[in-house]
């Protein structure tokens, strides 16, 4: 498994606290079956802001001490950018990108995406960036209306949703709306969105839930397949899940059948 959104580098926002508490938790993901973590730290222009020298030398840091600790883990660099006019240049400048790919994880006003936020994301588009949209159940606008994600697909607009927000952690409409995006094929990643307010459970707590909810093809795709693309330059699908609506007689008889494919 692979969780590509999670904060638990050091002191550098407002996640992890110490280094120690930052082994402890990447010693239980390694133990579950994680074998390659993001540590996407918020960077946030006036708040959570840093020179890329900084972020380097606290995750050189801790992938020594990962090391040195003999966890089994593959940490690679990443960022959690909030979406502001002219983030691009920071982008370019400090190298915000998961790893050492063209992917970069963005987030916005929960309260609701701006009207302006396609037209934040579109240089970076243009740039040959390709963007994913962190927690997107939990922005006011698409729990609003969940098919505004699919609207965002259609934009070339890749979506994480929280493992948290899957068991209820964030409230029952953020719950709902979560699943809305699973079973639609409107999600591409689960990751934890760790902050180490506990142990690290709710992500493997998500991958069960999810294959008892749907099946296992589904669960393998969240939490491994295409997380896994990010690192190894494969094309993700905007589109993975095809609706077959037989035609039958009886209306009542009629079942929508999903195949949720790769490629």
């Amino acid at each position: 498994m692979v969780d590509i959104h999670t904060h638990l580098l050091p002191n550098i926002d407002d996640g992890s606290k110490s280094l120690n508490d930052s082994l402890s938790q990447l010693c239980q993901m390694a133990e579950g079956g994680i074998k390659r973590v993001y540590l996407t730290a918020h960077y946030f222009k006036g708040h959570y802001q840093y020179s890329r020298q900084e972020y380097d030398e606290k995750f050189n840091t801790i992938v020594n001490k990962v090391k040195d600790a003999g966890i089994d883990l593959d940490i690679q660099p990443g960022f959690e950018i909030y979406l502001q006019p002219d983030i691009l240049e920071d982008i370019k400048t400090h190298n915000l990108t998961m790893g050492k790919s063209s992917y970069i994880l963005l987030e916005s006003d929960l309260n609701g995406l701006p009207n302006d936020f396609y037209n934040n994301i579109f240089p970076l588009l243009r740039a040959g960036y390709k963007p994913i949209l962190a927690h997107a159940e939990r922005y006011v606008s698409i729990m609003q209306k969940p098919s505004r994600a699919e609207d965002l697909i259609y934009r070339n607009i890749y979506m994480q949703t929280n493992a948290g927000s899957l068991l209820g952690l964030y409230g029952e409409k953020v719950k709902s709306t979560a699943w809305i995006l699973v079973n639609k094929g409107w999600t591409h990643f689960i990751a934890s969105d760790d902050h180490i307010r506990g142990k690290y459970l709710a992500y493997f707590e998500a991958r069960d839930k999810v294959e008892e909810m749907i099946d296992n093809h589904t669960a393998h795709l969240l939490f491994y397949v295409f997380p896994s693309c990010i690192a190894s330059g494969e094309n993700i699908p905007y589109e993975y899940v095809q609706v077959y609506r037989p035609h039958h007689s009886h209306h009542h008889h009629r079942r929508n059948l999903i195949k949720r494919i790769f490629g």
